[in-house]
């Protein structure tokens, strides 16, 4: 505790007027000590600072107080040697009995061991004159620790600035997409991601509905084709001839964004502008802000359906290129010829579908794809490096087994699985083959059965909200043949490939889920394909109307079923009527022997296309009618015709199970696919010879709508015909279930020219040619 000074120890004016001298001489702003000329600092000086720096009497006390209140001074003492430095500066302050006791041997003992303890580069600012004096630098070394907190504290200041920054933005912007920031054309700048999808939807999603592009050969076609009489002819043959026929020496295509299966991935681009300046920081939101930032948008393809449309470009340039491949034929494996040829580039011809499905006018969309010389993607080498990868496979075989029956395949059972596609890799294109295992589970479902196992699962089909749902009967199993096929994958060229030893793959039975989505049930293997048949038709612009009819009647049966157990399927029941009001169009169809427009023409095609998927299931049928007009795009003898109400196709599903029928369609394929329990089915086919009928005509028809000078083959002639198709359908084991005959009978065919107005017609050409050869042979005759 402080003690309070007598009053007769106080100081006197004198002594107050040298303490206030020697306070504003000793001032300590930094380290740097400044000395008088001719001292050198010496570690026994700062020895003896130190030291002097600790007061021990209470008169030293009221001095201290005094010394909290530093004088400004441009000069500083520093001591050169400990005691007579701190003794003469203590002196000059007034202080004598603190000075002695700095001096003092003690002191300067205690002074030299805390110099051992104190970094040697402190310097005298840590006491720099004894006594009071030394307690007036306290101050300065206030001020020094104050340097680092100032220091941290603007650190911590700015920090704070920066997260109050961050918090704002957060708050203002933590849900919303960026200023600057668009997706193509549409900017979606302070959109919320559900606001910015429907933006971006509405915008485009129109567009794509109406993509239509006409594709020419080449600009000498864009340039010059004629392209009304091109269409006029396409469309008046349309269905009259072969696909070989009618692709020969095309120049023109028409590709429509619907069945290309172009697709937007609106959420996926709307999140790409969201990530814009969370992802990339404040340098990038800078940027957007600055010069804005654009999501690029392109669409996507079903590549099935791309890929189709391309080969029909090749193949009209004369000889498509051609890859090496495999062919596998009882087990042995061969290398199939390839060649070069012409192919377009599939990438720019999908650039530019997508740039003008995009654009303004989506509708009028022009391209130039001309196939150009191509090499093949697989050569020689790489086939025959295949061949012997898949001849190993085969010959390695596989077992599968089924409770106590065993399957030991072979190379030529095998065989009927194996597919190859190919792949574009880094370093080139590879062909890699594969176990189509979808075909591999039906048939292994297919050995069970002919084993005797009968108790399958049974289903039923119904569809709820556009989604097709499949229900098992309460206690069904079935065996997970789709698993044992993907196993099989994995051994024969999968990662399990590797090795000499014959796999062998148990098949277990599961229990069926009661209800699940067609998907799920497909993936697992309780439902699977029962047949599937595929035609194909003319994709020109001039058929966009028979196209449309087809699609719009593939879309009408897609998802329907027959019944298990005598249930029967109907055309006319299923589609309707081909009206306007259905939303059919007018297009071509057969009418009087010949090729005229009808509201509906080309549904036929879709019925024809259900008649060989039935066919080949082996299901009876129960009505069909032939075309009266023979059509070589078919299979022979096996078209059917529909005319509402009266000709019809129908067929009964004699199985255990529902059979769910669904379509697909490109610009110029149609597939119907029957899915369910396979009944196991065998059918065999005899085509019989043709009988020759009567022969065509030829006619010519003056259309006033026409240009003058108009001349095109309307209708191509042909001589009536007829032929018949025997079916024989057994069961697994051999026995016949049912056989039918399919007669179609032809009519003749006339051939149908059409012509403008003042256009001579080939009869009277033929008739003006005969007379000209009459008179030059009376001519001739006379001598004349």
């Amino acid at each position: 505790m402080a003690t309070r000074r007598p009053s007769d120890e106080r100081p006197s004016s004198e002594e107050r007027r040298a303490r206030a001298r020697a306070e504003r001489r000793i001032v300590m702003p930094s380290n740097r000590v400044s000395r008088p000329k001719g001292t050198v600092r010496s570690s026994s000086s700062a020895t003896a600072q130190s030291s002097s720096a600790r007061p021990s009497s209470s008169a030293s006390r009221p001095s201290a107080r005094a010394a909290t209140r530093p004088k400004s001074s441009s000069k500083a003492v520093t001591p050169h040697s400990g005691g007579a430095a701190a003794g003469a500066t203590a002196k000059r302050a007034g202080g004598a009995t603190t000075a002695r006791r700095a001096a003092s041997p003690s002191n300067r003992s205690r002074a030299t061991v805390s110099q051992a303890k104190a970094p040697r580069n402190f310097g005298a600012p840590r006491g720099a004159s004894a006594g009071r004096a030394g307690i007036a630098s306290r101050p300065a070394a206030k001020r020094r620790s104050l340097g680092p907190r100032i220091a941290l504290a603007a650190v911590l200041a700015l920090l704070a600035l920066v997260g109050g920054a961050w918090a704002i933005d957060g708050a203002v912007n933590g849900s919303r997409i960026y200023d600057g920031v668009s997706v193509g054309a549409v900017d979606v700048s302070g959109m919320t991601e559900e606001e910015a999808r429907r933006a971006v939807s509405s915008f485009y999603e129109p567009r794509v509905a109406d993509g239509r592009a006409l594709i020419f050969a080449s600009e000498e076609a864009r340039d010059t084709l004629d392209v009304e009489s091109e269409l006029a002819e396409q469309d008046a043959q349309a269905e009259q001839l072969s696909l070989e026929e009618a692709r020969a020496n095309k120049q023109v295509w028409v590709a429509e964004s619907g069945t290309l299966g172009a697709r937007l991935s609106v959420s996926e681009l709307v999140s790409r502008a969201f990530a814009v300046g969370r992802d990339g920081g404040l340098a990038e939101r800078m940027e957007a802000a600055r010069n804005g930032v654009s999501v690029d948008v392109a669409l996507s393809f079903d590549e099935e359906a791309l890929e189709a449309l391309c080969s029909s470009i090749d193949e009209s340039a004369g000889e498509p290129r051609l890859d090496y491949g495999i062919a596998i034929e009882a087990g042995a494996v061969s290398v199939t010829e390839g060649h070069g040829g012409k192919a377009v580039d599939r990438a720019s011809v999908a650039r530019q579908l997508s740039e003008g499905f995009l654009g303004e006018a989506p509708g009028k969309v022009v391209i130039v794809a001309t196939p150009d010389e191509a090499d093949v993607r697989i050569g020689a080498d790489e086939a025959a490096r295949v061949a012997d990868e898949v001849q190993a496979a085969l010959d390695r075989g596989c077992t599968f087994s089924f409770e106590q029956t065993e399957w030991p395949l072979g190379a030529a059972d095998l065989g009927a699985w194996v597919r190859t596609r190919v792949e574009e890799r880094e370093e080139g294109f590879a062909l890699v083959p594969y176990l189509d295992e979808t075909e591999a589970a039906s048939g292994l479902l297919g050995l069970i059965r002919d084993a005797g196992y009968t108790s399958a699962a049974t289903v039923s089909f119904d569809v709820d909200g556009g989604e097709v749902w499949v229900s098992a009967r309460e206690g069904s199993r079935y065996p997970h043949t789709a698993d044992a096929a993907a196993q099989a994958q994995s051994a024969l060229f999968g990662s399990e490939a590797a090795g000499s030893d014959t796999p062998s793959i148990a098949i277990q039975w599961g229990e069926a889920p009661s209800r699940t989505t067609f998907d799920e049930a497909l993936e697992m293997g309780l439902i699977a394909p029962i047949s599937s048949f595929t035609t194909e038709y003319n994709d020109s612009p001039a058929t966009a109307n028979r196209r449309h009819n087809i699609h719009t009647a593939a879309d009408l049966l897609n998802n329907s079923i027959a019944r298990a157990d005598g249930g029967e399927w109907s055309f006319n029941d299923t589609v309707g009527e081909a009206n306007e009001e259905a939303g059919f169009q007018a297009a071509h169809a057969i009418i009087n022997g010949e090729y005229d427009d009808a509201i509906g023409g080309g549904i036929c095609q879709v019925a024809t296309t259900v008649f060989n998927a039935v066919y080949e299931a082996g299901y009876p049928v129960t009505e069909r009618r032939n075309h009266s007009l023979y059509i070589s795009s078919y299979p022979t003898g096996r078209d059917a015709a529909i005319a509402y109400p009266d000709l019809d196709l129908t067929w009964v599903n004699d199985g255990t199970s529902d059979v769910l029928m669904r379509s697909r369609y490109t610009d110029s394929s149609l597939t119907v696919t029957l899915y369910g329990i396979d009944p196991g089915y065998v059918v065999s086919t005899q085509t019989g010879d043709w009988e020759t009928g009567e022969p065509f005509k030829k006619r010519t028809k003056v259309d006033e709508s026409e240009p003058e000078g108009t001349r095109y083959v309307k209708t191509a002639g042909a001589d009536g015909r007829s032929v018949t198709v025997h079916r024989t359908v057994r069961d697994r084991a051999g026995n016949v279930l049912h056989e039918e005959d399919f007669t179609s009978n032809y009519a003749p065919i006339d051939e149908v020219t059409v012509v403008g107005p003042n256009t001579p017609t080939r009869e009277r050409e033929d008739a003006d040619k005969e007379a000209t050869d009459k008179e030059e042979a009376s001519v001739l005759s006379t001598g004349d």
